[in-house]
C-alpha cells in the first residue's frame, strides 16, 4: 500500500543504505558520498533544480524514519542532496569537499527560493521490500518492456526536430535497391544499436565535405541538405550505411576526426567527389533519384519484349494469399481479415495494433496446444506472469527442440520480432500503441509481419 505526500526540504533525510553507496554512519557522509560520485553533475544538478524546479513527473520515493515526523528517501537522494545543498549550504560543513568545490557550490546556491519547489511530493512505502520491486525497475533498464526504456540517439532527434541524421537515412531508403525486409532491419540496426556511429560519420567535418551536407535551421529544426549529384551522394550513402551495419566502422575503428578523415579518403574512386562545381544545395527529403527514361531516336528499332517487372510491394500487412491455416477462433479469423485488408501506409498504428495481437494469439495458441507453461518462478520461488516476449522465447526453443520448424526458419522471427531491439519487436510493437512518441513504419510492419509467418505456420498448420 502507498500513500502520497507533500513534505518538506526540513523532514526528508538521505538514506544512509543507499546501494549507490554503501552504507554510510551519518548524514553529512552520505552527502559526501553522493558529491564524489561527481561533483560537476551535481552543481549541475544544483543549477537545474534553481532554475527549473523538480520535475512533476516524478515522486520521491519515502518510507517513515526513526525519528517522528521525519521521511527517509529511499530513491531520489541526488536530489534530495541538491535541495539540501541550495536550501542550506552549511550542510557542506560536515564533508571533506575541497575548498573549492565548495566555493563552487555555495554561488550554485545563490538566490534559491525554496518556496518554487515546495512542498514536494512524494509517495511513502511501508517498507523497503515494498519500494524495492519499483525501484529495480527505476534503474535496471527496460527489463523486457516493463521498465523504462533509454532514448537513442535517434529517438532523441525525433523528438528535438533534429532531422540532421534522420533525412538521410530517410533518402537511403526512398531511392536505394533494398526489400523492405532488407531496408527494415538496416535500418533498425543504425538507428538502435549502431546510431552514434552512423551520427559521428554523417555529422563529422570530413564527411560534410565530402558528401556536400549542409544544415538547415529555420526555426522548425535541423533540415540536411546536399549539393551534390543525388545519384552519386546515394552511392556514398549506401556503402556508408552498410559498412556501419556490418560493423566494418564502429567507434573504436573510426572516433578521432583523423581516423573518420581517412575513412572518406580511402573509399574507392567512383565514390571519390567529381570535379566542378557543385549544384545548389537542396533538401534531402525532396530529392529522388529516378532511374534514366530509355533515350530516344528517329531509327526504327524493332521492339523488345516486355519482361515482368520486380513485383511490386503488397498494400496490405499481410498478404492475401496465406501459406497457413486460419486460426480456430472467430476472433482469430477476424484478427487475421483485417490483417489482409489493413493498409500500413494509410493506418501505420493500426497495423502495428493488428500485428501484435495476431502475434500474441498464435503465441497463446501454440503454448495451449502443446502444454508450455504460462507462468515463471522467481529465484525464491514466487510466481510471475510470463511477458509475450519469454512466452515467444519459450515458444521458439520448444519448436526447434521438436523439430516442429528449424532454427533456419525461425532465425528472421528471433531476429525481426523477439528481438527487443528490431523494428517490429514485441517492445516495439507495444510501443507503437502506447507511446505518444513512437511510430511505425509501414515497411517495418510489413517486414514484421513476413518474419512470423513460419511460427503462424507451426501453430496452425500450411496450407
Amino acid at each position: 500500500m502507498v500513500e502520497y505526500l507533500e513534505l518538506t526540504i526540513d523532514e526528508l533525510l538521505l538514506d544512509e543504505e543507499n546501494p549507490r553507496l554503501g552504507a554510510v554512519g551519518s548524514q553529512s557522509e552520505a552527502l559526501d558520498a553522493l558529491l564524489r560520485l561527481n561533483q560537476s553533475h551535481f552543481r549541475n544538478l544544483m543549477l537545474s533544480i534553481k532554475r527549473n524546479g523538480l520535475d512533476p513527473g516524478d515522486n520521491l520515493y519515502v518510507i517513515d524514519s526513526e525519528e517522528p515526523e521525519d521521511y527517509v528517501v529511499l530513491d531520489g537522494n541526488r536530489r534530495l542532496a541538491a535541495l539540501k545543498v541550495l536550501a542550506r549550504p552549511d550542510f557542506l560543513d560536515g564533508t571533506e569537499a575541497s575548498a573549492s568545490t565548495k566555493k563552487s557550490l555555495l554561488r550554485a546556491a545563490e538566490s534559491f527560493d525554496r518556496n518554487e519547489v515546495e512542498p514536494i511530493r512524494c509517495v511513502r512505502f511501508d517498507d523497503r521490500a515494498t519500494a524495492d520491486d519499483w525501484i529495480y525497475r527505476r534503474h535496471t533498464g527496460d527489463m523486457d518492456g516493463e521498465g523504462r526504456i533509454q532514448w537513442g540517439r535517434t529517438e532523441i532527434q525525433r523528438f528535438t526536430g533534429d532531422r540532421s541524421v534522420l533525412d538521410i537515412i530517410d533518402f537511403v531508403g526512398r531511392n536505394a535497391e533494398y526489400t523492405d525486409a532488407e531496408w527494415a532491419q538496416t535500418k533498425a540496426t543504425i538507428e538502435s544499436r549502431k546510431s552514434s556511429n552512423i551520427g559521428r560519420l554523417l555529422e563529422s567535418a570530413a564527411g560534410k565535405k565530402h558528401i556536400g551536407i549542409s544544415i538547415s535551421n529555420n526555426g522548425d529544426g535541423k533540415t540536411p541538405m546536399l549539393s551534390a549529384d543525388p545519384e552519386w551522394a546515394l552511392g556514398v550513402l549506401k556503402r556508408i550505411i552498410e559498412d556501419v551495419r556490418d560493423g566494418v566502422v564502429d567507434s573504436r575503428s573510426h572516433n578521432t576526426a583523423s581516423e573518420i578523415e581517412d575513412y572518406f579518403k580511402t573509399l574507392p574512386k567512383e565514390l571519390q567527389p567529381p570535379k566542378g562545381k557543385r549544384p545548389a544545395a537542396k533538401a534531402f527529403r525532396d530529392i529522388s533519384v529516378k532511374a534514366p527514361g530509355p533515350a530516344t531516336s528517329t531509327t526504327t528499332t524493332k521492339a523488345k519484349p516486355r519482361t515482368k517487372g520486380a513485383p511490386r510491394t503488397r498494400a496490405t500487412l499481410a498478404p492475401k494469399k496465406l501459406t497457413f491455416q486460419h486460426p480456430p477462433s472467430e476472433k482469430g479469423k477476424q484478427l487475421l481479415r483485417e490483417a489482409t485488408l489493413i493498409d500500413p501506409k494509410k493506418l501505420p498504428v493500426s497495423s502495428a495494433a493488428v500485428l501484435r495481437a495476431f502475434i500474441e494469439m498464435a503465441v497463446e495458441d501454440y503454448i495451449a496446444k502443446v502444454g508450455l507453461p504460462k507462468m515463471g518462478k522467481t529465484k525464491d520461488g514466487k510466481p510471475f506472469d510470463l511477458s509475450l516476449s519469454q512466452k515467444a522465447e519459450s515458444v521458439i526453443q520448444h519448436m526447434t527442440r521438436n523439430k516442429v520448424a528449424s532454427s533456419s526458419d525461425l532465425r528472421e522471427f528471433r531476429k525481426g520480432v523477439a528481438d527487443s531491439k528490431a523494428p517490429a519487436s514485441i517492445q516495439s510493437l507495444h510501443g507503437f500503441v502506447h507511446s505518444k512518441y513512437a511510430m511505425p513504419t509501414p515497411e517495418g510492419v510489413r517486414a514484421g509481419w513476413d518474419c512470423c509467418v513460419p511460427v503462424f505456420e507451426a501453430t496452425y498448420g500450411k496450407v
